[in-house]
């Protein structure tokens, strides 16, 4: 009777230990995805070729209506070297990063924030550490446009509200949609692929149930770099941070 009941308990201490360890696997692959999906969304990689981007952008009020238009063009050549043309009615600037520094158009201020956000959104939308164990990843399924996404948000255990959520295509792992803090929501639509990645063509902000800001990808293209590309004009002055959208939010 005893030998029984003993290999009863060890019978459920297997399938407990067999149970936490299928866990253990089954939340190191949500990580996973996530971390491809960081990867094949962001084309500032060091491992990329030089582009050129041009964006057209739609930013709305506070009441979720049009408020102003305008184009970022950008030209990339490699980690430190960054150059980006804004021009909007209410602002205009050429800000450039190299190796002797940030740079940004004499008397302009920073670039504005819902600009540099739609920025950042194209280039690299889910900036992350590369080590990610010490998260917890919370899984479930959301539909966007008929399509079921897999929706997964990592966070620690005592503050999993606190961070984003990422909806991704469940056989490709193509980014479609973040849900941030503060009610902000992204939809990446019309996704390309450019040089191994996945890039977002047509973009889509809300804050709540309001229009936040739209995009949509004008040129999207390799470049060969020259020399005087991405060196300061005499109109430019030194700054601190050009503030291009390189920064992890």
């Amino acid at each position: 009777m005893q030998s029984k009941r003993m290999r009863f308990f060890f019978f459920l201490w297997f399938v407990w230990g067999l149970t936490i360890s299928t866990r253990a696997q089954d939340a190191e692959v949500l990580r996973q995805r996530v971390l491809h999906a960081s990867h094949l969304t962001r084309i500032n990689d060091s491992d990329m070729k030089p582009w050129h981007l041009k964006i057209g952008f739609q930013l709305f009020d506070s009441k979720g209506k049009p408020s102003e238009q305008g184009t970022v063009e950008y030209w990339w050549g490699g980690p430190m070297l960054l150059k980006a043309r804004i021009e909007s009615p209410s602002y205009s600037a050429t800000v450039i990063r190299n190796r002797d520094g940030s740079f940004r158009t004499t008397g302009s201020g920073p670039v504005p924030r819902e600009i540099a956000a739609i920025e950042q959104d194209l280039i690299y939308p889910m900036p992350m550490t590369e080590d990610l164990s010490g998260l917890i990843p919370h899984l479930r399924q959301e539909t966007l446009e008929n399509s079921v996404l897999d929706c997964i948000q990592l966070g620690y255990p005592t503050m999993v509200s606190k961070f984003p959520t990422f909806c991704l295509d469940p056989t490709t792992d193509v980014l479609r949609s973040i849900h941030g803090a503060e009610s902000r929501s992204i939809i990446f639509d019309n996704v390309r692929a450019f040089q191994g990645r996945s890039v977002a063509f047509s973009l889509g902000v809300k804050t709540g149930e309001l229009n936040t800001a739209t995009a949509e990808v004008i040129d999207l293209s390799e470049i060969s770099v020259t020399q005087d590309l991405f060196t300061p004009s005499q109109d430019m002055d030194r700054v601190r941070d050009a503030n291009i959208a390189t920064r992890v939010r």
